[in-house]
Formats: C-alpha cells, sequence, structure tokens
C-alpha cells in the first residue's frame, strides 16, 4: 500500500472493528508494471512525519513493505516518541 493512503485506512478500519491495527506500506517508491521498475518517492522524513500519524490514528504495529529498508526502520525508530517505539516492527 501506498503510505499516503494509510492514515485514511486506519480511520476506516478502525470505524469497524476494535482489533489491532497493523500496518506496513511500502516506503512510498512507486511501481511501474509495465516496465517493471520503481521510481523515487517520498524521502524519509515524509515517511516519517506520516508514521507518526498512524500510531496517533490507532496503528499498533508499523513495518515496512516493498523497498522498506532496515535503515527506514531505524530512522522510525528514532524518529518515534520513546513510549511509542515498540510499535515498530
Amino acid at each position: 500500500m501506498q503510505p499516503e493512503l494509510v492514515t485514511d485506512a486506519i480511520g476506516h478500519i478502525s470505524a469497524v472493528t476494535a482489533k489491532p491495527i497493523i500496518v506496513y506500506p511500502n516506503n512510498g517508491n512507486v511501481y511501474h508494471p509495465d516496465t517493471k521498475t520503481w521510481t523515487r518517492g517520498l524521502d524519509s522524513s515524509s515517511l516519517i512525519h506520516m508514521a507518526l500519524r498512524w500510531v496517533e490514528a490507532g496503528a499498533l504495529l508499523i513495518g515496512g513493505c516493498c523497498r522498506t529498508s532496515p535503515a527506514d526502520i531505524h530512522d522510525l525508530a528514532k524518529a518515534l516518541p520513546a513510549d511509542r517505539q515498540q510499535a515498530l516492527c
């Protein structure tokens, strides 16, 4: 899932369930299936800003899918307040 869609998705999910919400979007790059290539999308600061909103919106765990690197997760961990760092996986 594209990171830009996650906040709204959390809102829709939390409206119909009390189950824990887990999100693991891609890193913001855009895949082009016709050429089977990726182009650069979001920068890491945008991803971090969005992840903070995801936690505030109710995401219990945040991970990463396509093209999300260990460095991305590390940067997210550094950006989250200490009481929210358990949200990363």
